[in-house]
């Protein structure tokens, strides 16, 4: 059976360890994450916590819809063990009776179908660096064109660290990126909740690049969770971008753990650019879905 629990009814002991236990490896669900990074979530429950559902929630004019916060790419079920395809079919009919809207990603070979014309579903791509292997042999799967940036690199004066707390990294993307996209103030508050969150746990690192003497180029915001690294945030400053000083933080990177970890997550990107960049490591395409479900009256159904 399937239950819609509100959020202070779900037992966290329960509900995190079914989702450390679900084979995907992906730490977005675990109940200190979801209260970084919103302000309300509900949950599906199958049984005695055999799978979860986690729903972060807003209202807005009076109507209930489930999104995806900031700093998570995928969500949907954590699981125990494989699920049938009419339990997800079961899971998706509690997600329709439960609000109007829903705008989610989930994980991936989480296999979901249009119920009927108020679902949509779409393939997204993420890429992901196979690990637990030396680093010559990762090198190996580099395209010609990272083979030589990296090559140019041995003449260039990088200084690397892993001493920087997120606030440089979340500083040096607003004076930067941050300008052209606008980001909101709640944006950066939920995403500085989460790196703390992390790192205190032990479950994260941050690599900064230097150029010189306070020159800041690059920073990436690792999380490292049950051997998967994932790269979930990043800055670069006009020099580091003209210096490629993100290919050489990330080959570092991947020097000293390439053997320790797994595999190296990029959380994808659907910008051809970015997407070629990640791939130009050897990254694999994987694929996850995203799910939408629109029961909202008319007029307002038009304008989502």
């Amino acid at each position: 059976m399937i239950n819609y629990r509100e959020h202070h009814y779900i037992d966290i002991e329960k509900y995190n360890n079914c989702v450390q236990r679900n084979a995907q490896k992906i730490p977005y669900a675990l109940s200190w994450y979801l209260d970084s990074v919103c302000e309300q979530w509900d949950c599906l429950v199958l049984n005695d916590y055999d799978a979860v559902w986690p729903l972060p929630f807003r209202r807005k004019l009076g109507i209930k819809y489930f999104y995806r916060p900031f700093a998570i790419q995928q969500l949907g079920v954590f699981s125990k063990q494989n699920l049938s395809e009419e339990q997800i079919m079961a899971f998706q009919q509690k997600i329709s009776e439960n609000c109007r809207f829903a705008d989610l990603y989930l994980n991936e070979n989480q296999v979901v179908n249009p119920l009927s014309s108020k679902w949509e579903v779409r393939e997204q791509t993420n890429l992901v660096l196979k690990l637990k292997r030396s680093y010559q042999d990762v090198y190996k799967g580099f395209n010609s064109n990272l083979k030589r940036k990296l090559k140019k690199h041995q003449q260039t004066n990088f200084d690397l660290f892993e001493s920087d707390g997120p606030k440089v990294l979340i500083d040096l993307f607003n004076e930067n990126k941050g300008q052209q996209l606008k980001l909101s103030s709640e944006y950066y508050r939920s995403l500085e909740k989460a790196m703390f969150q992390l790192l205190h746990r032990g479950l994260a690192k941050v690599f900064t690049i230097y150029g010189g003497p306070n020159q800041l180029l690059a920073g990436v915001f690792f999380i490292e969770y049950q051997g998967r690294s994932i790269f979930l945030f990043s800055a670069l400053s006009p020099m580091g971008k003209d210096l490629d000083a993100m290919t050489y933080l990330i080959n570092e990177y991947l020097i000293y753990n390439s053997e320790r970890l797994e595999e190296l997550d990029f959380e994808g990107s659907q910008q051809p650019g970015l997407a070629r960049f990640y791939a130009s490591f050897g990254a694999e395409a994987r694929h996850y879905n995203y799910l939408k479900y629109n029961d909202l009256p008319w007029p307002i159904s038009l304008l989502k």
